[in-house]
C-alpha cells in the first residue's frame, strides 16, 4: 500500500515553554533529524474513540489523551484491537494537538493489556513529555514517539524506530533488535537527551 509522508517543515524549530513565576522563559531546540515522518495511507479514514486517559503528575492544568481506532483499517477485530491510528491531546475540553499515523501506536507493557497508553515525565515546571510505543507487528521495529506539552502547545520532539526495553524513573532503555540495549533516553533537568550507538557521548533531543 502506497504511503504518503506528512511534511515536517524546517531543520530546527524553536519552542518557547512559557513564562515561569521564578525565572525566565525556557527555549528549546527541536532537531528534525530526530523526527521520522508519520505515515498516512491513501484511502478512506474514519475514526472511533477507543480510550481516554488523564496525564498524571501535573500540579496545574488538566490534560488528557484520547486514542482513536481507524475503523476502515483496524475494525476487523474490535475486541482484540490494539493499534490506534489517531491521538488527540486536550487541555480541559480544548484539543491542543491531533496526530495521525497509519502504522499506529499500541499500549505500553504487556501486549494488548490496555493498561497504559503512554508514560508521562516532568521535564521542568513548564513542560511535560509523553512517551508512546508504536504499533507492534510481526515484522519491523515500532516507532517510539515523544510529545512535549507546554501550556497550550504540543510538539513532536522524537519519532524513531526503537523498542522500549525498560523504563526506570527518568530513563528509558531502548534497543533496535533483540540482541540487547542500544542506549537510553533520559528526561530530566529541563531536557530530553539520547545516548546510543550513533551518539555515544549523548545528544540533546529537546
Amino acid at each position: 500500500m502506497k504511503k504518503l509522508f506528512f511534511a515536517l517543515a524546517g531543520m530546527l524549530a524553536l519552542v518557547s515553554c512559557g513564562t515561569r513565576n521564578n525565572g525566565p522563559v525556557l527555549v528549546h531546540e527541536i532537531d528534525s533529524l530526530m523526527i521520522d515522518p508519520f505515515y498516512f495511507a491513501e484511502g478512506p479514514h474514519t475514526y472511533r474513540v477507543a480510550d481516554t486517559q488523564a496525564v498524571t503528575g501535573l500540579e496545574t492544568d488538566n490534560y488528557s489523551v484520547s486514542w482513536y481506532v481507524d475503523t476502515e483499517e483496524w475494525e476487523f477485530d474490535p475486541d482484540s484491537n490494539h493499534i490506534f491510528s489517531k491521538i488527540e491531546i486536550k487541555k480541559g475540553e480544548e484539543i491542543i494537538g491531533s496526530f495521525v499515523d497509519d502504522e499506529g501506536w499500541s499500549y505500553i507493557g504487556v501486549e494488548n493489556s490496555k493498561a497504559l497508553m503512554f508514560r508521562s515525565f516532568k521535564i521542568d515546571d513548564d513542560c511535560t513529555a509523553l512517551v508512546f510505543r508504536g504499533g507492534v507487528y510481526a515484522a519491523g521495529i515500532p516507532e517510539l514517539t515523544i510529545f512535549v506539552i507546554c501550556g497550550n502547545e504540543v510538539k513532536v520532539v522524537f519519532n524513531k524506530e526503537y523498542y522500549i526495553e525498560n523504563v526506570d524513573n527518568d530513563r528509558i532503555t531502548i534497543k533496535k533488535d533483540s540482541k540487547g540495549s542500544d542506549g537510553c533516553i533520559t528526561i530530566s533537568d529541563g531536557h530530553i537527551s539520547i545516548v546510543n550507538n550513533e551518539y555515544p557521548t549523548g545528544k540533546t533531543i529537546y
